[in-house]
């Protein structure tokens, strides 16, 4: 039994991997589980590495999060829903992949630009502070109401309606907060840390009841910034990698605008 957790966008569902369960079994079971809680509180002899892998959960995500918005990184990434499979006996549980969203991000919270593709729709956003330059395709232009955004980008609020079908693409830390937030009965559990000097990583263990489902692996040294989520049960699959992290992306201005802000 699940308690689904869907995300709309342009109109229609979208399964963001929705991670939940029924089970009684103990999460404790699973191979990897956090030892102690607060963010650093059981630091290593040598203090080399920063201790994520000794707090809990929320605390571990709380914490990624906030390394996530302090400065700037690259992230790709698709998610796609598993739908019932059409031709297969009624009561089947099989399923096939569904609609498919596909990103590239590059920058801040408050300088990015982010490529996206959700079905036939595609869009451009370049977003500086609370304004926010787009354009896409006519299936774009269609769905957010935006007129002009096919023939060139069209200057828009942040929080603008016609940018908020597509939350929480706009932000992979949205996205992360969505997928494994304290809105879902996803367990995390911090844990085996790989790799020496800068290059240590560790890995938080994603779990349904008792399942592992997935892995987020982030950095044990210096700020808990990920480098890579991989995740799939019932509902979808998720995959995203992280780079280039405090690097400058060299945004370019907004280009081919057509209607400013």
């Amino acid at each position: 039994m699940r308690a689904d957790r869907r995300t709309a966008l342009v109109g229609v569902v979208v399964g963001v991997l929705v991670l939940t369960g029924c089970s009684s079994t103990d999460p404790g079971d699973i191979a990897v589980t956090p030892t102690a809680t607060g963010f650093g509180t059981e630091v290593p002899v040598d203090g080399s590495r920063n201790g994520i892998e000794t707090v809990d959960g929320a605390t571990a995500l709380r914490d990624v999060l906030a390394a996530m918005r302090a400065e700037p990184f690259t992230a790709t990434g698709t998610v796609t829903e598993l739908v019932p499979d059409p031709h297969a006996e009624r009561g089947s549980d099989d399923t096939v992949p569904g609609r498919t969203v596909r990103f590239d991000y590059r920058g801040t919270p408050t300088d990015s630009a982010l490529r996206l593709s959700v079905g036939s729709v595609t869009l451009d956003a370049r977003r500086r502070g609370d304004d926010v330059w787009v354009t896409g395709n006519q299936a774009f232009a269609e769905r957010s109401g935006l007129d002009r955004a096919a023939s060139g980008r069209v200057c828009v609020p942040a929080g603008s309606a016609a940018l908020r079908t597509f939350d929480p693409f706009t932000t992979p830390e949205d996205l992360l907060q969505d997928l494994l937030g304290s809105g879902a009965s996803v367990t995390l559990h911090p844990g085996a840390v790989s790799g020496t000097g800068k290059d240590a990583r560790a890995q938080v263990v994603l779990a349904d009841g008792s399942s592992p489902v997935g892995a987020l692996v982030v950095s044990a040294v210096g700020q808990p910034v990920p480098y890579s989520l991989e995740a799939a049960d019932t509902t979808g699959t998720v995959t995203m990698t992280f780079r280039s992290w405090g690097t400058d992306p060299d945004l370019p201005d907004p280009d081919h605008v057509v209607q400013d802000c």
